[in-house]
């Protein structure tokens, strides 16, 4: 039996979801970056930390960082902002964890919505970092 487990951890913009093994936490665009940035916020660092504790709580030795965007703009610069800011996450991720650790960085842009870009809502949810890793493996 496939259990799945979704939790928004406080206000702080993080939400992780389990499924078996498979654990993956999304970490808000908007609180890791600026407006159209590839710039880390000031807080960033200690929400990835903090991702950072729970891969190696999980004893994960591969995390897939993929940056997703919104459909404002064109699909180029979302593709290229989106590969950026996965970017940025991996290098703060190297620095939480051990070297076996492989880290592997994609942009998706907007290929990938989780909502609806209709309205501001939907376009927030979908401006984000996800980390994918396994328990164990």
């Amino acid at each position: 039996m496939v259990q799945k487990i979704s939790t928004v951890i406080g206000s702080s913009g993080v939400r992780r979801e389990e499924t078996g093994d498979r654990v993956e936490v999304a970490l808000s665009a908007g609180v890791l970056f600026g407006k159209d940035s590839a710039r880390l916020s000031a807080s960033a660092e200690r929400r990835i930390a903090e991702a950072a504790r729970s891969i190696r709580e999980a004893g994960s030795s591969a995390v897939a960082v993929a940056g997703h965007t919104d459909d404002l703009g064109s699909a180029a610069h979302g593709l290229t902002l989106s590969k950026q800011r996965a970017d940025a996450v991996t290098r703060v991720l190297q620095r939480h964890l051990p070297n076996k650790v492989r880290l592997s960085a994609r942009g998706y842009g907007e290929a990938r919505p989780v909502a609806d870009n209709r309205d501001e809502a939907g376009r927030k949810q979908n401006r984000r970092v996800t980390l994918t890793f396994h328990h164990g493996r």
